[in-house]
């Protein structure tokens, strides 16, 4: 029997959905491959735990960086191992839905639907991943009414105001949380002389940082190595430091979302006013972001609830509606 999957390939992680289980896959964005024999070996958390462990033949890639694949070939992999976690088989020819950053080019497009073709599916549709959010979040994403959504995703940020079936303005830049971690990492090195795993700079993200810098005189005690020597230290990492680093990518963020609702038209900046802005991904809960935003646009932000899974979950609910909603991905396969 067919079997109906959507696929939320994120820079840093991934999920998979079909129309019967629910969300059946949500881990990072990795695949650990074997290139002596080109297998598979594991996806997800088990990928991410062999890294920097693995024999020389064994390789551990994240093949998306910045919303767009950068291994194609890595991608497909990626998605087969996917399907086989979710009990497709390359006989069940499986249709996909997956979500596609709104400033992707058409070869990015092209690359992302051939790879799942690639990998066992009878056919695959792109959505924009704004649209997807948006109906994740219940919005009449078909009616001519306005909304504004925008996704802060790990690579890539986007805003968006649609109206009847499609994006009618935006804006969108190719950076998100992991440029947040990057920008606290280096400065962790140049201030400190100390560098720390990934897990503890999203640790100190989430714990210190403030948009509005609310934070100020808060710290945490955590532990790091020293550039010159490696030793093992442990360090009060305050919040200004915190603050001062994620500053510009939180700056840019908010100039984009400027942009995406100073280009609109005025019935639908009218709607936007009066129905306000929603924010999903990972990002969306960096402290104090909604309230900077509503402070520099005028415009009233909430978050959306569980803002991780809205990409997915609009993207099931595409799967129910796929006759209704053809036009939306006729725009995104474009």
């Amino acid at each position: 029997m067919a079997l109906d999957v959507a696929l939320d390939i994120g820079t840093s992680n991934t999920r998979l959905a079909t129309t019967d289980r629910g969300i059946v896959f949500d881990e990072p964005t990795m695949v650990a491959i074997d290139t002596n024999s080109g297998r598979v070996i594991e996806l997800g958390h088990g990928a991410l735990d062999m890294v920097a462990r693995t024999p020389r033949h064994v390789v551990v890639f994240r093949p998306l960086a910045q919303g767009a694949t950068v291994d194609f070939d890595v991608t497909s992999r990626l998605i087969a191992g996917l399907f086989d976690r979710a009990g497709v088989s390359k006989m069940s020819r499986a249709r996909v839905v997956m979500s596609v950053p709104s400033l992707a080019t058409s070869i990015e497009r092209r690359a992302l639907r051939q790879a799942a073709i690639q990998a066992g599916a009878r056919e695959a549709t792109l959505i924009e991943a704004p649209i997807a959010a948006a109906i994740g979040m219940g919005l009449p994403v078909q009616d001519p009414i306005g909304s504004a959504v925008t996704v802060l995703g790990a690579g890539a940020s986007e805003a968006a105001i649609i109206s009847l079936g499609g994006i009618v303005t935006g804006s969108a830049r190719r950076l998100g949380g992991n440029d947040l971690d990057a920008a606290i990492a280096t400065s962790l090195r140049i201030q400190l002389g100390v560098v720390v795993a990934p897990a503890v700079i999203e640790s100190l993200k989430f714990a210190l940082a403030s948009a509005l810098g609310r934070t100020k005189g808060r710290s945490e005690v955590v532990l790091a190595r020293t550039v010159d020597r490696g030793d093992l230290v442990e360090i009060d990492v305050d919040a200004d430091l915190v603050n001062a680093a994620v500053l510009e990518v939180v700056t840019t963020t908010v100039r984009m979302i400027q942009e995406c609702l100073g280009d609109a038209p005025p019935d639908l900046s009218q709607d936007v006013s009066a129905r306000g802005l929603t924010l999903a991904g990972a990002h969306a809960q960096l402290s104090d972001f909604a309230e900077l935003i509503a402070t520099h646009t005028g415009v009233a932000v909430s978050v959306a609830e569980e803002p991780n899974t809205v990409v997915i979950r609009g993207l099931r609910l595409c799967l129910e509606e796929m006759s209704s909603l053809h036009s939306l991905y006729r725009d995104a396969d474009r």
